[in-house]
């Protein structure tokens, strides 16, 4: 009975609901990260590298559909390269609802677009 159950614990996240907010990603080959993480109550929109420089644009959809993007340069930290920024700080917040993050290299989008949700 033991192991049942924690079979059933173990598959648990696999049976994540549509609704559950990705905020995290990697690349399949390592080449970078995204994050739109929550550590100690503050929201961080963080992209880490070691295979690109420059700038990168974040673009933030809040819950009326109202884009707002900033670029920031990466800066080398350690091996790698990453910009974190505080989306309270840079972004509007209109309020509770479901936030959409979109990391970009020029064009080029990195990865999929994370989500977080603001309760009331």
């Amino acid at each position: 009975m033991r192991l049942a159950l924690v079979a059933v614990v173990l598959a648990a996240p696999a049976v994540a609901t549509p609704a559950a907010a990705k905020t995290t990603y990697c690349s399949p080959t390592g080449d970078y990260c995204t994050s739109a993480a929550r550590v100690k109550h503050v929201r961080y929109l963080r992209l880490s590298t070691f295979s690109f420089r420059g700038q990168v644009k974040i673009c933030v959809r809040d819950p009326r559909n109202l884009r707002t993007c900033h670029s920031y340069a990466l800066r080398r930290s350690g091996p790698l390269y990453e910009v974190v920024v505080t989306w309270k700080g840079h972004y509007p917040n209109p309020g509770p609802g479901v936030y959409r993050v979109s990391f970009f290299l020029g064009t080029t989008s990195l990865g999929p677009t994370l989500s977080f949700t603001l309760r009331p």
